[in-house]
């Protein structure tokens, strides 16, 4: 639970202990990025509005993190922008302040269910394919395919690797398939400097002695030496601090290490590979990043292209993630869905891909997943230009049976299923709001049962602050 009030991490821990949970606190957006550093969790519960690091950016932060925890996302009412750029960035789901404490409940105990689920067939699939399984960069493009060829030739070598791309684009898979086809025997070590507060940055790489610092309670051998033998992976280098760059650097012209309250120099055999979305030539020319340093890095340099850029990839990649999250259930996409991924400009690249299909895959009830299982909304991104203009929307006056463009693109049966549930949706907001969000008093307008009415707006993901 991450929340700079007080008040507010009590009552949620109070209500998910109750609920059969363990719970801990962070009280910041850096707080929660040292503690998910340290320990596992199911699920993050994070607040948007914060002192300090806002909950948008420590989302960012973690997503970048391999193997993060699925995370939902607290905002005010009124924040449904804050919230789809939180899904875009890769939140499980999101919840408006105040939540109904059962949907709050229902929410992050099927994220934590899909996590351990997803943790489960990972660690079957690693030891069915050996302790060191290859990775595979998918994609047909003429840009893949020569990533592929690239990273091939480049993976013997021990030379250092920089890999630049935009967020979202898979620089840390393409990191692991050069380690995956390279020679070396040990492990991939992945360290996000971007996600480590300044101040354990040396910490964290370089390790330290007992009580070389206060909290230092103990000793540790640092990610530096945990990759010895193997690759060490620097995501985002570009936010490295400037003394731990001056540290870097020495380890890798000496291929030594100091660690942090220690006169003696530990010999390391690694191969570093680094990945940033920065222009590291601007950087270097601002003095925030040495010259130095970027020509070490800089011996072989890769560009991972941008999913918009390779759309047949599109929906080889879907359908990966697809049969990936549907486990053994044999989900499919409708023609309607698969041209709306298609035509999608897909700003956050592979990793916003991964997340609306894993999404989709939760709310598809049949084998069929369709474009309102998708949650891609022309209101909320701008899909690129259609081949042939939409049909204009036809309206009605009281707005209840008013139909959006992208239902009358669809096939018959999808479209008279989005009209009834967009219907069933505002009929009951509209009754909800007229009796005060009153729930009993809602369902007897209706002439519905109360649990009848719960179920429903469950169903519909609709919250609701009932008052009796």
């Amino acid at each position: 639970m991450v929340d700079d009030e007080p008040p507010a991490r009590y009552g949620a821990r109070r209500l998910l202990e109750v609920a059969g949970h363990e719970v801990a606190e962070a009280g910041s957006g850096e707080e929660m990025l040292s503690l998910t550093g340290a320990r596992d969790f199911d699920v993050v519960l994070l607040d948007h509005q914060m002192r300090g690091m806002s909950g948008l950016d420590a989302l960012k932060a973690l997503q970048e993190r391999s193997g993060a925890p699925p995370v939902v996302f607290f905002t005010a009412q009124g924040s449904e922008r804050i919230a789809v750029e939180a899904m875009r960035c890769g939140a499980f789901d999101y919840l408006s302040k105040p939540a109904d404490a059962d949907e709050l409940i229902l929410v992050l105990e099927r994220a934590a269910a899909i996590y351990r689920e997803r943790v489960e067939l990972e660690l079957l699939r690693s030891e069915s394919e050996g302790s060191r399984p290859a990775r595979a960069i998918l994609g047909d493009s003429p840009s893949m395919k020569r990533l592929r060829s690239d990273l091939l030739h480049m993976a013997p070598a021990t030379s250092s690797i920089l890999l630049f791309g935009e967020s979202g684009t898979g620089k840390e898979m393409a990191a692991r398939f050069v380690h995956d086809h390279s020679r070396r025997k040990g492990p991939f070590v992945a360290v996000n400097c971007g996600a480590l507060p300044a101040t354990l940055v040396e910490a964290e790489l370089f390790g330290h002695e007992k009580g070389a610092f206060t909290g230092a309670t103990g000793s540790r051998p640092g990610r530096v030496r945990q990759a010895n033998g193997g690759t060490l992976f620097l995501d985002e280098i570009g936010d490295m601090p400037l003394e731990a760059q001056v540290r870097l650097l020495r380890t890798l012209e000496e291929r030594v290490v100091e660690p942090l309250g220690s006169d003696r120099a530990v010999q390391v055999d690694i191969r570093v590979v680094a990945a940033t979305h920065r222009d590291l030539r601007q950087l270097v020319s601002e003095g925030r990043f040495r010259e130095d340093l970027f020509y070490r890095l800089d011996v072989l340099s890769v560009r991972i292209p941008p999913l918009r850029e390779r759309p047949g990839d599109v929906l080889l990649l879907a359908k990966r993630f697809l049969d990936h999250y549907g486990g053994k259930r044999r989900l499919e996409f409708s023609p309607s869905a698969e041209s709306m991924l298609s035509r999608w400009s897909w700003p956050g690249n592979v990793r916003e891909l991964r997340n609306v299909v894993e999404r989709a895959s939760v709310l598809a009830r049949s084998e069929t997943v369709g474009p309102e299982h998708l949650g891609l909304s022309p209101r909320e991104i701008q899909l690129p230009t259609p081949v042939s203009p939409p049909l204009p929307a036809a309206e009605s006056q009281d707005g209840l049976l008013a139909l959006d463009p992208v239902s009358l693109d669809l096939p018959f049966r999808e479209a008279k299923q989005r009209v009834f549930d967009d219907f069933e949706r505002k009929f009951i907001l509209f009754h909800m709001e007229r009796e005060g969000n009153v729930l009993a008093r809602a369902a007897e307008a209706m002439d519905m049962h109360r649990q009848t009415l719960q179920q429903k707006l469950r169903d519909l993901g609709l919250s609701r602050t009932d008052r009796e």
